[in-house]
């Protein structure tokens, strides 16, 4: 039986936990099993057609609640009447096989699942309907009634004691179920709370440097224009190459507040990037992906971020043809990832040149790199093309609280 069958059964037993649902199954594995062997055990002159007929149904019936519970649970969960009739049937069987024989046991285990289907109210009555009707077929039945304190106590006690163990299992299954449920309110609380977390950062560390950049300059560009008119010129082109990426940046932090940080693996999430990047530039993007290549989830947004501020600036500098893009685990390194281009390339000033100038999105490539305890180098060669290497370790960095933050 596959994984995925299972599953699709599991969600479609209504009212069931997934737990539930394959305890019940397993009874009626084992019920079906009995039913079985109770069949190859009635001597050859008692197996009339009526009693074949008789034991083939509860076998068909217990492997239809084994393998298509989802067809007979939600039945048997509206109308309990359906199980007291089962039971009725059952003890038809048991007898045609005396009280005595294998078939006693299958009798034991609807009780159990009495209790594990209904819980107390359902193992009571099934026990009460169970006891009833053993002594009345016991002595009704052509078998010889046993007068011994195992067949006239002891074995009727199998029922109650079933029907509890059926019902601690049920109780035991629901106390689990409320566990894996408040488990993940509080792991949905605790993503809530690193997601703001995160757009603080981001804020911060993006978006408000940005800014800051653009009003330092901005403060500095009547004096400039008094000056030097020509420096005045260039300084208003900075700020205003400066407020795109400001504005980029804040289209980013909104997009993450629709669609929520990355999800999925890396390999899957740079592949889902590059591509969404590639039809919209119409940049052919070559991927060489490994697929062990992840990384905790902060590290996977920073790798991410990284790419996407990369492909940017492809599309913005470099003239490119062609992008390549790679991943592969290193055992000193971690998580290397590579994005090269085949554009113009340029002469890559220092990074405290580039802020100077206005460039802040390769120097917030370096500190995203940094923040989750990576690195980030760029290698850019006039007429051949620039190579963006990451480098971030596999393990989440420890979190530092700086005591004051500006």
């Amino acid at each position: 039986m596959d994984s995925s069958g299972t599953e699709r059964r599991g969600r479609a037993r209504e009212g069931l936990p997934e737990r539930v649902g394959a305890a019940f199954q397993l009874f009626m594995q084992g019920r079906m099993l009995i039913a079985a062997i109770t069949l190859l055990l009635i001597p050859g002159d008692e197996l009339v057609p009526q009693t074949f007929v008789l034991v083939a149904c509860v076998v068909a019936l217990s492997w239809l609640a084994a393998y298509r519970g989802d067809l007979l649970v939600p039945w048997l969960l509206r109308y309990p009447i359906l199980l007291a009739l089962e039971i009725c049937v059952s003890f038809a069987v048991l007898g045609i096989g005396g009280a005595s024989g294998p078939f006693f046991l299958s009798t034991v285990i609807t009780g159990a699942v009495a209790g594990l289907l209904y819980r107390w109210p359902g193992a009571v009555g099934a026990s009460a309907i169970q006891i009833a009707l053993y002594y009345t077929t016991l002595f009704v039945s052509a078998e010889p009634v046993s007068d011994t304190f195992q067949t006239l106590v002891g074995q009727p006690c199998f029922y109650p004691l079933a029907g509890f163990a059926g019902t601690a299992l049920r109780r035991m299954f629901d106390d689990q179920e409320r566990m894996a449920v408040a488990r993940r309110r509080a792991e949905v609380a605790a993503a809530a709370a690193e997601e703001r977390a995160r757009l603080a950062r981001e804020m911060h560390d993006s978006l408000a440097k940005t800014l800051r950049g653009i009003a330092l300059a901005a403060a500095a560009l009547p004096g400039w224009v008094e000056r030097d008119p020509r420096r005045g010129i260039e300084e208003a082109a900075r700020i205003a190459a400066a407020t795109e990426i400001a504005s980029r940046e804040a289209r980013h932090l909104l997009t993450d507040l629709r669609e929520q940080a990355v999800q999925r693996s890396l390999p899957e999430a740079v592949a889902e990037v590059a591509g969404t990047w590639s039809r919209e530039s119409g940049v052919p993007v070559v991927l060489d992906l490994s697929a062990d290549g992840d990384l905790p989830s902060r590290s996977r947004y920073e790798a991410v971020a990284i790419l996407s501020e990369a492909l940017a600036n492809v599309a913005r500098h470099a003239g490119a043809h062609a992008v390549h893009v790679r991943s592969f685990v290193d055992e000193d390194d971690g998580v290397v990832l590579e994005v090269h281009d085949d554009g113009r390339g340029c002469a890559l000033p220092d990074l405290p040149t580039l802020a100077r100038a206005g460039h802040y999105g390769v120097v917030g490539l370096h500190e995203r790199a940094a923040r989750v305890g990576g690195a980030a180098t760029v290698r850019s060669v006039p007429g051949a093309g620039t190579t963006v290497t990451v480098r971030l370790p596999l393990e989440e960095p420890i979190e530092q609280h700086p005591a004051e933050v500006n």
